[in-house]
C-alpha cells in the first residue's frame, strides 16, 4: 500500500500525540503514587503506536488500538502499584466495543466473554484468597467482548501463560514461595494487546 504525504503526516501526528498523552497519563499516575517509569511507558507506547500505524488498515482501527493500549497501560500500572484497578477502566473498554459492532459478530463477542470471563471467575472462586481479584475478572471479560472469540482466546492464553511462567521463574530466582500474590493485569494486557493485532 502506497502512503501519501498527507497520510504520512497524519500518521506521524498520531504517534506524536500518543507520546504526549502517554507522558501526561504517566504524570497523573505518578501524582497518584503509582510505581511507573516514564521512559519505559513512552517507549512502550511508541512501539505499540508505530506498529499500529504500520499494520493498520484504517484510522479508526489505529485510534481504537491506541486508546485500548492506553487503558491497558493505566490498568497495568495501577495493578502493579496497588493490586487493584478502577472500575472505570473496564467500562472504557466496553465503550470501545461499540466500535466493533460492524466488524465482529455478536456470537464472536459473546464467545470472547465466555473464554475470558468464565475461566478468570472460576480461578478467583476456586483459588486462594488474594489471588485474582474483581478487576482482573471485569477487565478480562471486557477485553474478551472487545476482541471476540479468536482475539480474546489467544490474548487470554498468552497473558495467563506468560504470568504463570514469569511468576514461577521469578519466585525460583528470588527463593520465594509461589503462593505470594502478583499483579495479573500487566501480563493479561500484553496478551490482549497481541489479541488486538490478531482480531
Amino acid at each position: 500500500m502506497m502512503i501519501t504525504t498527507h497520510n504520512f503526516i497524519v500518521l506521524s501526528l498520531i504517534v506524536c500525540a500518543t507520546l504526549g498523552v502517554t507522558y501526561l497519563l504517566t504524570r497523573v499516575m505518578q501524582g497518584k503514587g503509582y510505581k511507573v517509569n516514564t521512559l519505559l511507558n513512552i517507549l512502550l507506547m511508541l512501539a505499540i503506536s508505530t506498529v499500529l500505524v504500520l499494520v493498520g488498515s484504517s484510522f479508526s482501527w489505529i485510534l481504537k488500538g491506541i486508546a485500548f493500549a492506553l487503558i491497558l497501560l493505566y490498568a497495568s500500572c495501577e495493578d502493579y502499584s496497588k493490586r487493584e484497578a478502577d472500575d472505570f477502566l473496564w467500562v472504557m473498554i466496553l465503550l470501545l466495543c461499540i466500535c466493533n459492532a460492524s466488524s465482529l459478530s455478536l456470537w464472536s463477542m459473546l464467545g470472547g466473554v465466555f473464554v475470558t470471563f468464565v475461566p478468570t471467575f472460576a480461578i478467583a472462586i476456586l483459588g486462594r484468597v488474594g489471588g485474582i481479584g474483581g478487576a482482573d475478572i471485569k477487565i478480562a471479560g471486557a477485553c474478551g467482548l472487545m476482541l471476540g472469540f479468536m482475539g480474546g482466546s489467544i490474548g487470554y492464553a498468552v497473558g495467563l501463560l506468560s504470568a504463570v511462567l514469569f511468576n514461577i521463574i521469578y519466585n525460583k530466582v528470588k527463593h520465594r514461595k509461589n503462593s505470594k500474590s502478583f499483579p495479573m493485569l500487566p501480563f493479561l494486557s500484553i496478551g490482549f494487546m497481541l489479541g488486538y493485532f490478531i482480531f
